[in-house]
């Protein structure tokens, strides 16, 4: 890192934010429901500002204001992501801000390493530093390691990687774990400051968990007022079914750049997925001895999650 880069980031950890605010992080996990939560605040923006909240959580202009990226750990990204939030504050007169962006830190996998998000450290220095000197508290969502496996292959594909899951498997499978994750928010910000959620609890007669996490947030920053109730978002995400998992894995390499990609994409989705074939099922890739022996390792590290921090 150069004088400049450095400079900057001692000068974005000494400005002060506004006095009395407080920010609210909603960073993930990927494929937890974080897309329902970001749509949820997008459309009751108008009842967040009249209880004195303003909501982050669209994607496109996180991304544009992160300089076309995601990554907080690249030089000068940090003061970008500020900048962004500081924005809210000086467009509205909210006391809270809740900010949502699951891909802040980093991919769930990387070629080569078996950790899961192997740069959630550098990344969440990056976030700590936007958001120093300010009240904070952090959300993140943990899953069923099988569940999450199964999902985070089929965004793989979503987005034109060409991998088999009995290589994704093979590398991560053996030492997937969440402990090593928690543990590194708890680092940057403090047990007291982090909230993970289970998503796989069963929440029957209480709120589902976008409600869940949607309300704790709102009560941290002072507007317990709205009411989020069992309502979810319109926005899901498409679940591969084993055909469009088995079309990709045939087309996608005989394809030439991201347009292509994008476009065989949309056709999966809107043919195969929206309009199952008779007899298609959802896409399914463990089987029955490794999935019970994934679910039994996330049993063992939820309790071991619970001993550090709320655990809901």
């Amino acid at each position: 890192m150069n004088l400049a880069q450095r400079v900057r980031q001692a000068v974005a950890a000494r400005r002060p934010l506004p006095a009395g605010r407080q920010v609210v992080l909603h960073l993930g996990s990927q494929k937890t429901g974080t897309t329902a939560v970001q749509s949820w605040c997008r459309e009751h923006t108008a009842e967040l500002t009249a209880a004195g909240v303003v909501a982050r959580t669209t994607q496109p202009e996180i991304r544009a204001a992160l300089d076309g990226w995601y990554d907080v750990a690249r030089p000068g990204a940090d003061d970008l992501l500020r900048t962004f939030l500081e924005s809210a504050w000086r467009t509205t007169r909210a006391a809270g801000l809740f900010y949502s962006c699951e891909s802040n830190t980093g991919p769930a996998f990387a070629p080569g390493i078996a950790d899961l998000y192997p740069r959630i450290t550098e990344n969440l220095a990056g976030i700590a530093r936007a958001t120093a000197g300010v009240p904070r508290h952090v959300q993140f969502t943990v899953r069923g390691y099988a569940g999450f496996l199964e999902s985070a292959y089929q965004q793989q594909l979503k987005h034109g990687k060409v991998v088999r899951f009995d290589e994704l498997a093979g590398r991560v499978g053996a030492t997937m774990s969440w402990r090593g994750v928690v543990e590194e928010i708890v680092r940057t910000f403090g047990a007291e400051h982090v909230t993970v959620y289970d998503y796989d609890r069963d929440r029957t007669g209480t709120l589902p968990l976008v409600g869940q996490i949607l309300t704790d947030a709102l009560e941290r920053l002072g507007a317990p007022g709205i009411e989020v109730g069992s309502e979810t978002s319109r926005r899901s995400n498409t679940r591969y079914t084993q055909r469009m998992a088995e079309l990709s894995l045939d087309v996608l390499p005989l394809l030439q750049g991201a347009d292509e990609r994008a476009s065989f994409h949309r056709f999966v989705t809107d043919a195969l997925g929206r309009h199952p074939a008779p007899g298609d099922v959802p896409a399914s890739f463990l089987d029955a001895a490794g999935a019970a022996a994934l679910t039994e390792r996330y049993a063992e590290d939820l309790a071991w999650i619970g001993s550090l921090v709320e655990l809901r």
